[in-house]
């Protein structure tokens, strides 16, 4: 299918295999943003702490090119942790457990010192969704944060047909609720997020249309596509924050690529910073450890040769396994209606991110039918739908095996 705001397929969002990977895709540039670095010495103890902060978009704000999000957060120590440590800018969103309740626990002295970005149930946005939805959804979010005001709050999970078509993005009672909220005081600036199959349409569309303050798209190393999509938001000057840029780098073994003391995730991001327009990186730091290991990327962009070994083999090791965000090619490809691109990534969540019971409740939660419970005895009309080459009937009867309680 191709969008015809911009000419991208959306089946070819995603580069095919290592070979060629560093020549294709999004591009590999020495120094991004390098005149907005701030060089900082080593946190206390002598720990890591960020090197640059970057503009983020026309809101001004200068914020860590590492940022912290934390769906699991159980109380505030992390946080602090990485402030500590020189970040300055924190995601989360209204479904990330009790996070905004958490965050709004911190001193107001420490909540001065940050850019708190929240994300609304993506479930309230419609195409008959009314401005008052969204005022009442912003106040709520306004009390768990214990703050008199969101820095930016996004409509989350743009590009998701499983939570509508086209329309719902276009629903204008977005844009005037959320101008509405800018005028009261109770929000700065607005975006969107989406890691959905339709991100590119979606995203697209926002920026032609709106004043669109801030997009955050699902972006990694096997990700392609976005190009058009991150130059037109340079152009209208939308900051741009990278999330899912790890993949399933929390479970593939990659020491074997890397010799130099660096991890093979801080390569990834490395690799994402150097991406032209990356305000920030929005992660999920489980454990001090994590803080210290993504920080020690800060302020990175050059890649050597050994963490471009890196990357060479974290492709060839995901390539055949990995469903990409962004691409819509097996929408359509099940009779069933099955949901493939949502079982595939509860799959990643439950394989990679650690997150076992959280991707065990979405697939429960699929409406009957939609699962992969007769995958395994299909005769897999799917197959051959995938660009990137995904066994996919074989995928989902994994899934199912692993995801059912």
């Amino acid at each position: 299918m191709e969008n015809s705001g911009n000419g991208i397929s959306r089946r070819s969002f995603l580069g095919r295999g290592a070979a060629g990977i560093l020549g294709a895709g999004l591009v590999m540039t020495a120094g991004a943003a390098g005149s907005l670095a701030q060089e900082k010495p080593e946190g206390s103890g002598g720990k890591p702490s960020i090197r640059e902060y970057r503009r983020l978009g026309r809101t001004g704000f200068k914020v860590s090119d590492i940022s912290f999000g934390n769906a699991g957060m159980q109380d505030t120590s992390l946080l602090e942790y990485a402030m500590d440590r020189g970040i300055n800018y924190v995601d989360t969103a209204r479904q990330y457990y009790e996070m905004e309740v958490i965050i709004g626990r911190l001193a107001p002295s420490l909540r001065d010192k940050l850019f708190i970005t929240t994300k609304l149930e993506p479930e309230i946005f419609t195409s008959e969704t009314t401005e008052e939805q969204i005022l009442a959804a912003i106040d709520e979010s306004l009390k768990r944060l214990n703050t008199d005001r969101i820095d930016c709050c996004l409509v989350h999970s743009v590009g998701d047909p499983n939570l509508g078509g086209p329309d719902r993005a276009r629903n204008p009672a977005i844009v005037s609720a959320f101008h509405k909220a800018r005028k009261a005081g109770k929000i700065r600036f607005w975006g969107a997020s989406s890691h959905g199959p339709a991100v590119v349409a979606d995203f697209d569309w926002l920026l032609d249309n709106t004043d669109i303050d801030m997009i955050m798209p699902g972006m990694n190393f096997m990700t392609k596509g976005l190009e058009p999509v991150l130059r037109k938001a340079a152009e209208k000057d939308a900051a741009v924050v990278a999330m899912k840029s790890l993949s399933a780098a929390r479970k593939i073994d990659y020491s074997k690529f890397m010799k130099e003391g660096r991890t093979a995730r801080q390569a990834l991001l490395k690799w994402t910073l150097a991406q032209p327009g990356i305000s920030t990186i929005a992660l999920t730091m489980r454990t001090f450890e994590e803080i210290d290991e993504f920080v020690g990327a800060s302020g990175g962009t050059d890649m050597s040769s050994g963490e471009r070994r890196v990357l060479e083999g974290y492709a060839a090791a995901l390539d055949r396994d990995y469903c990409r965000p962004g691409c819509d090619g097996c929408l359509e490809a099940c009779p069933q209606k099955v949901r493939i691109h949502d079982i595939l990534r509860y799959r990643l969540y439950f394989d990679s991110y650690g997150r076992e019971k959280y991707a065990m409740n979405l697939y429960a939660a699929l409406p009957p039918g939609r699962n992969a419970a007769n995958c395994v005895s299909c005769a897999g009309q799917c197959s051959g739908s995938c660009a990137y080459g995904l066994d996919i009937r074989s995928r989902l009867a994994e899934a199912h095996n692993e995801l059912t309680i």
